[in-house]
Formats: C-alpha cells, structure tokens, sequence
C-alpha cells in the first residue's frame, strides 16, 4: 500500500507541474475559486506524501513543497502563454501544504498515543 501512496505522490506532483505550466484558457468561472483550488491540490501533495514516506521529516515536505509553489508561480510569470505569477496563488499553495502537514501530525500523534 505504501508503494502505491507512493507513486500516487510522484504522479500528482507531475500533473501539478504540468498544469501550473501549460498554456492557460481563461474559463471565465467565480472569481477566486482558484485560491481553493491551490489550496486542495497542494494539500493532496503534501499528504500523499505524508503517507507514502511517513519518516520523512515534515518540515522537509513543508520546504519543499512551498518552495515548488514559489518556483511555479515564478515560472508562469516569466513563461507567458497566458499564466501569470501571482502572491495569492503561493500563499494558497503554501497553506494547503501546512494544513496537511499540521493534519498528518495530530491524526498520527493521536493514533500513536
């Protein structure tokens, strides 16, 4: 089971990269729905992975995963193609990432205890 949390971690890492970085087609839509949007997709990453490398330090996959925000946001900045960087979206991104990890830590202290 670990092994497939694993490669659910990796894959869903890669389909956030992608759609952080393709061409962007403006959908119209509610306003600021977007900021959930991050929020959710980088909470999924960071629990996956959580999950699948439950060892891991999780001040590793907070850094790491806010950095990989910061690091997209920046890239659709200068990339074009429709995207562009945006504060909102990182703070969002680095949310989700620490609600998760803050979420893990009381569910697996509370089970350990």
């Amino acid at each position: 089971m670990t092994r497939l949390i694993q490669i659910l971690s990796i894959l869903a890492t890669l389909v956030v990269i992608y759609m952080s970085l393709r061409p962007s087609f403006s959908t119209g839509g509610t306003p600021h729905v977007d900021k959930v949007l991050h929020l959710f997709s980088y909470g999924v990453l960071a629990g996956l992975t959580r999950l699948g490398w439950p060892r891991l330090w999780g001040g590793w996959v907070v850094v790491g995963f806010i950095s990989l925000g910061i690091v997209l946001e920046f890239a659709q900045h200068f990339m074009g193609l429709g995207r562009t960087g945006s504060v909102a979206d990182a703070i969002a991104n680095a949310l989700g990432v620490l609600l998760a990890v803050i979420l893990f830590h009381l569910i697996r202290k509370r089970l350990l205890s």
